[in-house]
């Protein structure tokens, strides 16, 4: 099925959002899944193959940029918050139920990583959603906390305080392991190069306020509370995230279901771990939505 990609822009907080809407063609009002992307990485990354897939399955799309980030306006860039990004979450949602070529009834929520957190804790109180899908989410910060080297947490922390204090700096996302960065646990920098897209607007770089609290981040506190149909992937080597955290919110969610793949954290947004991983987002989809 041959669909139409068109570039939008929604209002959110006090700027906006730019997204690509993907509409599949000859469906009248079909279905949308609204998809955000992981810790600093841009709609241009990873994403729009699903985008393509699901589109091509009768689904209409709106994949976003969190403000401060991608092709998404605000300053100062790289701009990390978790409230802000999950207002983006539920701006993007209004905009896909607002839009009259949409069914507002079949608004599907898609987040990968620490996307997947915003989606866990919005899904929490939109009781309106058709169905969420959760790709290797952060659901839980503890544990990424306590593997951190202490010298690596020593260096952020002030650095930290500083930006949620309002004084803007930035810190590298990603490093060899060890060094001194947002993500650098064995293996994600290897995993941010072979996911960041060709032309991509991605940069090294990100606001680091969050990590005051990260060790606080819970959303899998939250599961009960999602009453939609839930689907979680979990990558069986993946050590960015809990996995541990993302197989009880499938557990404790009245309507979850987990599925594991042989893949580290970055596996799922190559060409290989699409295909597979989109067959059986699908196959949810089709049954759910």
């Amino acid at each position: 099925m041959a669909a139409d990609r068109e570039e939008v822009t929604f209002p959110s907080g006090d700027g906006s959002c730019v997204a690509w809407m993907y509409r599949p063609s000859g469906v009248e009002r079909p279905p949308c899944v609204v998809m955000g992307n992981g810790f600093s990485l841009t709609r241009h990354d990873g994403l729009p193959v699903y985008a393509a897939r699901f589109a091509d399955a009768g689904f209409a799309v709106l994949l976003f940029d969190y403000r401060y980030f991608g092709d998404s306006p605000g300053s100062p860039r790289q701009r990390f918050r978790t409230r802000s990004q999950r207002q983006d979450w539920r701006s993007a949602l209004a905009h896909a139920r607002a839009d009259r070529g949409i069914d507002s009834s079949r608004i599907v929520a898609w987040g990968y990583s620490f996307g997947g957190g915003h989606v866990t804790a919005v899904a929490a109180r939109d009781h309106g959603l058709a169905a969420v899908m959760l790709l290797f989410p952060f659901v839980s910060g503890l544990r990424r906390v306590l593997k951190t080297p202490p010298g690596v947490s020593a260096w952020v922390m002030p650095r930290s305080i500083g930006d949620w204090l309002g004084r803007h700096n930035t810190i590298p996302v990603t490093g060899p392991a060890g060094s001194r960065a947002a993500m650098a646990f064995a293996g994600e920098q290897a995993g941010f190069e072979r996911t960041v897209a060709h032309g991509s607007p991605w940069r090294n770089e990100i606001s680091p306020a969050v990590f005051a609290t990260v060790g606080f981040h819970r959303p899998v506190a939250r599961a009960r509370s999602i009453r939609c149909p839930l689907w979680v992937g979990i990558g069986a080597r993946d050590i960015t995230v809990d996995n541990e955290a993302a197989a009880r919110l499938a557990d404790r969610a009245p309507r979850g279901e987990a599925h594991r793949y042989p893949m580290d954290h970055f596996d799922a947004l190559t060409p290989e771990g699409i295909e597979r991983v989109a067959a059986d987002q699908l196959e949810f989809l089709r049954r759910v939505a």
